[in-house]
């Protein structure tokens, strides 16, 4: 057996994304990997770094196949560590920092980690470094990964009460990350701005750049102004970030420009056309709406000039199809994703990619059209559109009004049974201001939507609720 020491880069005769990093190093040593605040890090010296991680890991028995949780803020760190538990072989499986001590519990247990690298020491942790802790758990029967060359599993849960783990081998991963960048076309020329999670976001974003060689700026500060400031000090070629930051940086009135900005990503949920109107008004940059699935990586990207689709997420990215299938009358249909990187399984109860599949399409649960340009637009979630006397409404639609109110933080739109109609619809809505007249919020409703599709009835609640880990919304079951 190996020791740390002698084990070489070639980690296994199997893929493994650490070689990404390997090659990269090799080809550019020098060059900048990634930049926090005013410290730049190489890819020779984030190499180093991830080969010490890999090497106290082993020591503290990591092994391949393991699954090992991830706590971690954005840092050189959290990347170093990802990449350091991919050279050891283990499954990195990432638990939030926003997660609470109840939720990580878990995740820990459903997915039957072996242990856990955190930031800060718990009980029976060993110190790997300042502010880096190992924690073994060895599970009451150890996981099987049945026999897949695993890479990642990320926790999720979607718009119902189930909780799965997505599973990703490395062979995955990476025709997802080839895929996704046939559509961004990024090169070792670019420079990334980066202020999302890593947590949640890393798979067609960090382990791209660190394929072709990218550089990545971690953003810390995302007020407008120190963020601009960052891509101009940087020089900064692609911003990836969600519409609320965008909206942000349209409000910014100190005049500051990003020319060198080629492309700017917008990601994490739908983009509100005021926003990227806004947006290409302060900066003369039209923004690119992404669509991205933890089952399935980059699924469509709305290049080029979006400008006459803005609330369309464009077409089907890199090698991937989609199709809508079961179309009704109006081209509304789910939508059905086959090509490379689909996910090799769900975890907890185990399913399999052969299981998931249907005639190689694997089905979105999402609803929505394509135009004949090819261009997808999105309507709702399957198990959330309402059906009323024959009509579907969709409650992001309606969701999307009521939030344009100034008296409303936020809402939620369901369907009631109804023994005439089937279903009516209602909404959930917390108010900025208790005091506010409910009036206003419907004759507002009656400015912008059919009759309809206004809530029948509106319930005041002071939080909606939202899904572990990932804290979406979560949609109210439809009635049976």
């Amino acid at each position: 057996m190996k020791t740390a020491a002698a084990m070489n880069d070639a980690v296994n005769d199997a893929v493994n994304l650490f070689h990404s990093l390997v090659h990269s190093a090799r080809r550019r040593p020098e060059k900048a990997a990634i930049i926090a605040d005013d410290t730049v890090i190489t890819y020779a010296a984030l190499l180093q770094q991830t080969r010490w991680l890999a090497a106290a890991l082993q020591t503290q028995g990591v092994q391949p196949g393991q699954r090992i949780g991830l706590t971690y803020a954005n840092s050189a760190g959290y990347v170093a560590l990802t990449y350091a538990l991919w050279r050891c072989g283990a499954v990195v499986i990432p638990v939030p920092t926003e997660c609470s001590e109840a939720e990580a519990r878990e995740i820990l247990a459903t997915l039957q980690l072996q242990g856990w690298v955190t930031s800060k020491p718990r009980a029976a942790s060993v110190a790997l470094a300042p502010e880096i802790f190992f924690t073994p758990l060895p599970p009451p029967t150890p996981p099987d990964n049945h026999g897949l060359n695993l890479a990642f599993i990320r926790f999720t849960s979607g718009t119902t009460s189930a909780r799965k783990g997505v599973a990703l081998t490395h062979e995955t991963i990476r025709a997802r990350v080839l895929s996704a960048n046939r559509a961004f076309g990024i090169t070792a020329e670019d420079t990334i701005i980066w202020c999302l999670p890593m947590a949640h976001h890393f798979l067609i974003t960090i382990a791209l750049y660190i394929e072709v060689g990218a550089t990545l700026v971690l953003a810390r500060h995302v007020t407008a102004r120190p963020f601009l400031d960052a891509v101009n000090r940087w020089r900064g070629t692609i911003l990836y970030a969600a519409p609320f930051q965008y909206a942000m940086l349209a409000r910014d009135n100190s005049g500051a420009q990003i020319t060198s900005v080629r492309l700017a990503v917008s990601t994490t949920c739908a983009l509100p056309e005021a926003v990227a109107r806004d947006f290409l008004q302060r900066f003369a940059l039209p923004l690119t709406q992404a669509l991205g699935v933890i089952e399935l990586g980059l699924v469509a990207l709305n290049t080029g000039d979006p400008r006459g689709r803005w609330n369309s997420v464009g077409r089907a990215a890199g090698d991937l199809e989609i199709e809508v299938q079961q179309p009704d009358a109006d081209g509304c249909g789910e939508l059905a994703v086959r090509g490379p990187g689909i996910c090799d399984a769900y975890v907890a109860p185990w399913v399999s990619r052969a299981q998931l599949l249907r005639d190689g399409w694997f089905a979105t649960g999402d609803l929505g059209r394509m135009d004949a340009d090819g261009f997808l637009y999105l309507l709702s979630r399957k198990t959330a559109v309402i059906n009323l006397a024959g009509r579907k409404v969709f409650p992001e639609e309606i969701e999307a009004v009521l939030n344009q109110h100034s008296g409303v933080r936020e809402s939620r739109v369901f369907g009631a049974l109804h023994p005439h109609l089937g279903e009516v619809v209602e909404a959930e809505v917390v108010l900025r201001h208790p005091e506010m007249s409910l009036d206003l919020l419907r004759a507002h409703c009656r400015e912008r939507l059919a009759a309809y599709k206004i809530p029948m009835r509106f319930h005041l609640v002071t939080a909606l609720p939202r899904t572990p880990v990932t804290g979406k919304i979560r949609r109210v079951a439809p009635p049976v």
